[in-house]
């Protein structure tokens, strides 16, 4: 850099505008290095030899004072020829000077290395060698040596271009993993792999290799105990994390799937990817181990079963994974499994788990009450609404009292959460609805003036002594005013269903054939869109849009 920044302050423009100009002939003593801005030239050697030379390259002096001649004939090729032409005397002085400033790394005879001296100030309290060039295996050792004032980005910018001198990234990294162990790298070495996961994840996320690596360096930082570096690790593989589709195809149902799954809303989980068969279909599509599998055909497996999840995957010969890097939390995983090992029994999850743990089920939400007995009652917070299995809820609850909460004044929509069928019918936990529809009075009919007093709670008793009878959501529907009840609903309910229901629920005036449940959405410009539901249409929150409301 500082050569090109000598260079440009003693070049001069030069044009050449007819084509076939002769710029140099042979023999004509030299005193100018040209460099090609546009245009082109060509060479006729002595021997009858052509050379043509293009915008980019260069002809003339070599860096010396020596008296030097052209040999052979210059011609420009094409109209409008420029050059930029440094004179003889300050490209020797520029390129010998530059030749003093650097130091050059020799290790048995070879030079390994070559570095720049530079100041970044006048008073020359800063100034050091930043790297010019060297061997892969020198460029590698020097991200732990110590770091240079006038280079503090080495690492940075190794890691952006070492793809261009390097086969493999396990290059550097079983490099680290042996650093690791030196206590006079180890802080330099866990710098290098967080600022490798920050700004370059997708090393990680399609190389198998590189996966086990960081199954590796996490193993060494808890060995060593370094707690708040592991943390740093966890929160940016989780942050950087992407969505990844991969496409596999069984020749038919029976087929073999070569990889084996973990996990299951049983224990608390997603499906995580354990192993993966080297060189089956499976792995050159991507798949690999710590892989947690989000949906497979559009059939969302962040909440469900292990066993209805290998369902799945067998009765299916086109399978559609979303997947994406989650290796922490599937080493989560598999100290869970040890665990239940130990204790010979699963792990069953329980509402009433602390809200600090990420593995556990959300909390309920605090205005709906599900009393687990006669006698005491949980509470649970607002904003969420609960996934209730089947077979534990008989058991577990004996009555739903759903209280309505007033909420700001605005337009008319449905569900910030919907109480579903859980994956398995064991567990109770919770998930976030994505849905929300919108109740509007068709145009021409008269709206009721009707308000309830929302802040009395009005409460629904339903029973459960009939396991086909518990509900599948509870949706949240607004009208145009933005007060909202809570509505339960199953799979079968239908728009106008939940229109009756809402009306006697507001003690509307009007008729219910006088209103219509709306679907209101938001485009990526930021234009609301309104679409009437039709009246027959069911499974109304898997119908909804993710910006819908």
């Amino acid at each position: 850099m500082s050569v090109r920044r000598d260079l440009c302050t003693v070049m001069v423009f030069e044009v050449v505008e007819q084509a076939a100009t002769v710029i140099l002939q042979d023999k004509q003593e030299l005193d100018l290095w040209y460099v090609i801005l546009n245009g082109g030239v060509e060479i006729d050697h002595p021997d009858s030899r052509m050379e043509t030379l293009c915008m980019g390259n260069s002809f003339g002096i070599s860096p010396s004072l020596d008296k030097q001649y052209m040999s052979g004939v210059v011609r420009t090729k094409g109209d409008d020829c420029q050059f930029v032409c440094i004179a003889q005397e300050d490209y020797w002085r520029i390129l010998n000077h530059v030749e003093k400033n650097t130091h050059k790394v020799e290790e048995e005879g070879e030079i390994v290395m070559v570095k720049e001296h530079r100041e970044l100030d006048r008073s020359g309290t800063r100034k050091g060698h930043i790297v010019i060039k060297g061997t892969p295996q020198r460029l590698i050792m020097h991200l732990v040596e110590e770091p240079s004032v006038v280079d503090p980005t080495y690492i940075e910018d190794f890691l952006l271009t070492y793809r261009t001198f390097l086969s493999s990234p396990m290059e550097v990294g079983k490099k680290l993993l042996e650093w690791f162990k030196v206590d006079s790298l180890r802080d330099t070495v866990t710098r290098i792999v967080l600022l490798w996961v920050n700004n370059h994840f997708n090393d990680f996320e399609g190389d198998p290799a590189m996966t086990q690596f960081l199954e590796d360096f996490e193993k060494l930082l808890e060995t060593t105990k370094m707690k708040g570096h592991l943390r740093l690790l966890n929160i940016a593989c989780a942050a950087k994390a992407k969505w990844r589709q991969i496409t596999l195809q069984k020749p038919s149902r029976e087929s073999p799937l070569y990889f084996s799954l973990h996990g299951g809303s049983e224990r608390g989980f997603g499906i995580f990817v354990e192993s993966v068969e080297e060189s089956s279909k499976a792995a050159e599509a991507g798949l690999k181990r710590g892989d947690q599998i989000m949906e497979i055909n559009g059939q969302n497996f962040e909440n469900i079963s292990y066993v209805k999840a290998m369902d799945f995957l067998r009765n299916n010969t086109h399978l559609s994974l979303t997947v994406k890097t989650n290796i922490f939390v599937f080493k989560e995983l598999l100290s869970r499994i040890v665990h239940e090992k130990m204790n010979r029994g699963p792990h069953i999850p329980k509402i009433q788990e602390k809200k600090g743990n990420r593995f556990s089920i959300p909390d309920l939400p605090g205005d709906m009450e599900f009393p687990t007995d006669h006698k005491a009652t949980k509470k649970m917070k607002a904003n969420t609404v609960s996934i209730l299995g089947s077979g534990a809820r008989s058991s577990l609850i004996h009555t739903l009292i759903m209280s309505v909460t007033q909420s700001k004044p605005l337009s008319l929509c449905h569900s910030d959460g919907g109480v579903g069928q859980s994956q398995d019918d064991s567990i109770v936990g919770t998930k976030q609805c994505r849905h929300s529809v919108a109740i509007m009075p068709i145009p021409g009919s008269s709206m009721s003036s009707s308000s309830p007093d929302l802040l009395q709670p009005a409460t629904s008793v339903l029973d459960f002594s009939n396991t086909a009878d518990i509900p599948d959501q509870v949706i949240r529907v607004f009208k145009a005013d933005q007060q909202s009840c809570y509505i339960i609903i199953s799979k079968d309910t239908t728009a106008k269903d939940v229109v009756s229901h809402v009306v006697n629920e507001f003690g509307l005036i009007a008729a219910p054939e006088t209103y219509s449940l709306c679907e209101v959405s938001v485009s990526p410009e930021g234009v609301l869109k309104q679409r009437r539901l039709p009246d027959q249409l069911a499974k109304l929150a898997d119908r909804i849009q993710l910006n819908g409301r």
